[in-house]
This record gives C-alpha cells, sequence and structure tokens, in this order.
C-alpha cells in the first residue's frame, strides 16, 4: 500500500501490512488458463452468433443465371478463388452481362441433373439488379461436390429468399456494403 506524505510534495511511502503478500497478482492472473480460455471461447461464440443474426448490407455480385439459381434456392454452393470470412445474410446482385440462351439452357440442364425434374426454374433472369439474399453458412476450402469443383473457396449457402421485385443496382467487385438507402429497401420489401 502506498501513501502520500501531507507535506504536498507526491513522494510515496510505503506501509508495511504483514498480512498482505507483497507481490500480490491480479484476479485474471490467478484464474487458471483452461477456465480463461473457455471464457474466451464463450465470448467469441457470442459475437459470431451475434454477426450472424445481423444484416450489414453485405452483397455479393454474380454472373446470370447462376445469381438467380442462388436466390431461388436451386444452388447451394458458390465457387470464389478468394476467401471471405462474411457469414451470415449476403445479398446477392446480379451482373450487368445478360446470359444468352444456351447459356441458360446448359446451367438449367445441369442443375436438372443435380437436384432432379422437379426443379422450378426462374421464369426471368434480371441484370444489373439485388435480386434477393442468402445466408452464408461457411466459406470452406475447395471440396469434392456436384455444383462447383473450379474454385478454390466455396461459400455454403442455405436460406435463400428471392425479393419479390428485383431492384435495379449497379455491382461493385467481390463482397461490398449495399448504400443506406438500397439497404432499407430491400429489406422493406424482404419483410
Amino acid at each position: 500500500v502506498v501513501s502520500t506524505q501531507s507535506t504536498g510534495d507526491f513522494e510515496p511511502v510505503f506501509i508495511d501490512q504483514p498480512n498482505l503478500p507483497l507481490n500480490r497478482t491480479s484476479q485474471h492472473f490467478t484464474t487458471p488458463k483452461s477456465e480463461l480460455n473457455k471464457k474466451k471461447a464463450a465470448i467469441r461464440n457470442q459475437d459470431k452468433d451475434f454477426k450472424l443474426l445481423r444484416d450489414e448490407g453485405m452483397c455479393l455480385t454474380m454472373h446470370q443465371p447462376w445469381a438467380s439459381l442462388l436466390v431461388a434456392g436451386i444452388k447451394k454452393i458458390e465457387g470464389r478463388s478468394w476467401y471471405s470470412s462474411h457469414r451470415g445474410r449476403l445479398w446477392i446482385h446480379a451482373a450487368a452481362k445478360q446470359p444468352t440462351t444456351a447459356e441458360i439452357r446448359a446451367v438449367e440442364d445441369q442443375y436438372l441433373d443435380i437436384r432432379g425434374n422437379d426443379v422450378i426454374f426462374p421464369e426471368f433472369y434480371p441484370t444489373s439488379a439485388i435480386l434477393g439474399c442468402v445466408f452464408v453458412e461457411d466459406v470452406l476450402p475447395k471440396f469434392e461436390n456436384e455444383e462447383e469443383n473450379s474454385s478454390e473457396f466455396l461459400f455454403v449457402c442455405k436460406d435463400a429468399m428471392a425479393l419479390p421485385v428485383s431492384i435495379k443496382s449497379k455491382g461493385q467487385h467481390k463482397i461490398w456494403k449495399l448504400g443506406k438507402q438500397e439497404h432499407a429497401t430491400v429489406l422493406d420489401q424482404l419483410f
């Protein structure tokens, strides 16, 4: 324990206290390491769960027809050459490039083989528009699957939701953040 003299200067005076150990450590450091790790893991899990519940307006631009198939829930895995730490809701934007009828037919045939004949494909494949959202459950290194086999990283998606009306928008590269007004507009349509 430290005391100051009453002379106005602040030179410390040490007072002997025989009942207290001199080299006390804080309670933080006396907690066993395994307990600290459990507490840290619990906090990280809470942060992860909170992040999954939030919608930060993050968006991914994709080419058609894959963008529409993803928000329709037909496509479940999206491949990319880059990793992302993003988990949770991801809005899907269709790029400006209009697919040809032959491209659409080839991709639809691929998904008929994967999902069976009862698949209902979208009537339209709009471009330069926000189409809906998916929930990104995980981003994994390449693994054997029916949908995507050429990409280095695979976004595992679920809970696809298409907007009733697509919203015209200019996309960006990789994952990007929607503007406040765009985000409010897509949320209004979703709920």
